[in-house]
């Protein structure tokens, strides 16, 4: 089935939704991870684990950012020789990426863990949640060449034709999860070292069902022994805008963490962890918009029929801003729903306005998502014609550019509803920096084309 599909040839909207329906299950399955963790730590362990994994939460998007500085350019350049009918090329980048991962994730991992404890106080750990903090990340850090695997090889699955491949690695991953937790946490009463060793025991699960097509050379894609730095590097210019997409992510919740400490202690930290827990679910699910468009654009590209990636970016466009307006609906009408799943009834009857403030806060942060799907779709598809520099800009505008310089003015004047505010302004601004980007494009560049 997978080698029927004709990326030249099908109907736009049929191939986006071939590659939207599995990328947007494979993403849900991984947002899940952070959400099952905080659902099973919670009725566990209570809020101050609750609130520990919030301080850690700045570690995921800097370790994806590492992966997808490759990945992402990598994915381009696979798909852009596929579509010119080059695939021996195609699988020279593979090969020298995975390989290159792998080493590099082993040092990484062995560094991260060795200074665990100096990076959680470093996070903003207090004396009160330090020890839960540390504990979470031991495991995290020991096993972070596992998370760069899974994306990385995910990623590729889906440029070899199989979407559906990749959905079932991330849905294995994420049962794989919901069952650890439930054993280590329910069943063998463990600490929250469990529920990271559970993360990583998904993934393990999920990379053996990848590697089994890769190697069996059931695709385009398979391993040979051919280790290019030149090919790096040229997935490394092109991923450049992915990486700093997730950097400043992790800038941003580090940002946001020492900010609400420091105006309300933990209880800020404890909010802003649940609205995240929402903002995961409307990310991904955004994020599964932009990365159906990559493999139509780029291997149109690489064909030279410039009709159909325009056709594609407007398409992508217009449906994200549909999903965008409905899962803010979702949440304006569910939130309280939502919200009380990662609060102990414990929790609830101390804090009698606890729902109500982050239901509040929820309500204002997700405001922003209705123009960050545009922007990351914007981004995604200049990546995956090769225009790096234009999806640079708009990336570090809506995730880091425009937050840096108002959180702290906005904080200190208007306390709580400044902090809140200050991710959608910032995405309002962006719009016109993207404005110009595409005017830009549309002048000179891809559109003109």
């Amino acid at each position: 089935m997978a080698k029927q599909i004709d990326l030249k040839n099908e109907k736009i909207n049929r191939l986006f939704f071939y590659y939207f329906f599995p990328s947007l299950l494979s993403m849900l399955s991984l947002s899940t991870h952070a959400i099952v963790d905080g659902f099973f730590v919670a009725h566990a362990l209570g809020k101050d684990a609750v609130s520990a994994l919030g301080i850690t939460w700045p570690i995921f998007p800097a370790l994806i950012a590492c992966e997808l500085l490759f990945s992402v350019g990598g994915s381009a350049m696979i798909s852009y020789y596929l579509g010119k009918g080059k695939s021996e090329k195609a699988r020279e980048f593979f090969s020298s990426i995975v390989y290159f991962l792998l080493g590099f994730g082993v040092v990484l991992s062995v560094v991260l863990f060795v200074y665990t404890k100096e990076l959680s106080v470093f996070l903003g750990a207090n004396d009160n949640l330090l020890e839960l903090v540390s504990e979470y990340l031991s495991i995290i850090f020991g096993g972070a060449f596992i998370m760069f695997l899974h994306p990385v090889l995910d990623m590729f699955a889906v440029n070899d034709r199989q979407p559906r491949l990749a959905m079932i690695s991330m849905i294995i991953a994420s049962i794989g999860n919901i069952v650890f937790n439930y054993l280590f946490l329910f069943v063998f009463n463990l600490g929250i070292y469990a529920s990271a060793l559970s993360t990583i025991l998904g993934n393990i699960v999920a990379i053996s069902i990848l590697l089994w097509h890769f190697l069996s050379k059931r695709g385009d894609l398979y391993f040979i022994p051919a280790f290019s730095f030149k090919k790096i590097f040229q997935s490394a210019k092109n991923g450049v805008p992915a990486c700093a997409s997730e950097l400043s992510a992790s800038v941003v919740m580090l940002f946001y963490n020492l900010t609400l400490m420091k105006i309300v202690g933990e209880r800020g930290v404890l909010i802003y962890t649940i609205v995240m827990y929402g903002g995961i679910v409307f990310f991904t699910i955004l994020l599964s918009v932009a990365q159906g468009v990559q493999p139509i654009a780029s291997f149109n590209y690489g064909a030279k029929e410039m009709s159909r990636v325009r056709g594609i970016y407007r398409f992508a466009l217009l449906f994200s801003l549909f999903v965008s307006i409905l899962l803010y609906g979702a949440f304006f009408v569910f939130g309280e729903e939502f919200v009380t799943t990662f609060l102990s009834a414990e929790d609830i009857s101390r804090d009698s306005s606890l729902v109500a403030d982050i239901v509040f806060a929820m309500r204002i942060w997700f405001l922003a998502y209705i123009g960050v799907g545009l922007y990351m779709v914007s981004s995604i598809f200049l990546q995956s014609v090769q225009r790096p520099l234009g999806a640079l800009v708009i990336t570090l505008c809506y995730t880091i550019g425009f937050t840096i310089l108002l959180l702290p003015f906005l904080s200190s004047h208007f306390g709580m509803i400044g902090a809140w505010s200050t991710y959608p302004i910032s995405a309002f601004l962006t719009l016109f920096v993207l404005l110009g980007v595409m005017f830009y494009e549309k002048r000179k560049g891809v559109f003109a084309q």
